[in-house]
């Protein structure tokens, strides 16, 4: 009940899920993607803005990745993921029992890079028959106002709300292995990293199972069902990889 009183209220809450040893390990399935960039499937999409290695910059993240798309798809390990209880618990608490997948990305703030994103609703450009959409931002990395923390207007996702400058931007700040829930109508930005840190974040967006899409999705494993009745839906089983074409080699479909 707490979870979902400060969320209506704000839009968004912030749940401390994953602990040093785990973010430890995130980070090190996160940097076999990123160094050097990989595609470990077709669909798996590795934005960076150097071809060329910059260690003196960033060890971490020496080829500057700025974005991941399809993070699912990496391997069983970040299948796995997107079907964590701890997270699936909050959305429970915050949409009901019948949850789906929408879309699992990765949006890494490299030092200097500069945050060109301005304020939106998600629920803009992933167009729903209803606003029951959440996304979970799980960070790796401690976040305050210079490292490049996610902005957030509190209580813009309220039917009297309408434009950004009417409420006051605040900086998500966390430790990491916080995880950050966010309404799809709270307006939100990202912010520059203007520090010589290294920042990343792993993004699942989760949607309640009778929101229907209005634009074609073709993000992976869109609309898999995770919950029914607060019990696991029937997803894919880990270890079971698709063909890159969608069909899956266990002889079950999924979209997108």
């Amino acid at each position: 009940m707490q979870y979902r009183d400060t969320f209506e209220r704000d839009g968004y809450l912030v749940a401390d899920l994953y602990s040093e040893a785990e973010v430890a390990q995130l980070k090190t399935m996160l940097s076999g993607l990123i160094d050097p960039p990989r595609r470990t499937h077709p669909r798996l999409h590795v934005h960076a803005a150097s071809e060329t290695p910059l260690p003196h910059l960033d060890p971490y993240n020496p080829y500057a990745v700025w974005k991941i798309v399809n993070t699912p798809l990496a391997g069983d390990d970040w299948y796995a993921l997107i079907h964590d209880e701890r997270v699936l618990d909050v959305v429970d608490a915050l949409l009901g029992p019948d949850i789906n997948f929408h879309m699992g990305f990765a949006r890494l703030r490299p030092s200097g890079l500069r945050a060109e994103e301005g304020w939106h609703r998600d629920l803009d450009t992933d167009r729903h028959t209803r606003p029951e959409l959440v996304t979970a931002l799980i960070y790796l990395d401690d976040m305050d106002a210079e490292s490049g923390a996610t902005l957030v207007r509190p209580g813009s996702h309220l039917p009297r709300a309408s434009g950004a400058e009417e409420h006051e931007a605040v900086p998500v700040r966390v430790r990491p292995g916080a995880v950050l829930f966010l309404h799809c109508l709270t307006l939100h930005r990202a912010s520059s990293n203007t520090t010589d840190r290294h920042r990343s974040i792993l993004i699942h967006e989760y949607k309640s199972a009778r929101t229907v899409e209005l634009t074609p999705n073709d993000a992976a494993f869109g609309d898999l069902p995770l919950r029914r009745g607060g019990r696991p839906g029937p997803g894919r089983r880990p270890g079971a990889p698709d063909d890159g074409t969608g069909r899956r080699t266990d002889g079950r479909h999924r979209r997108g």
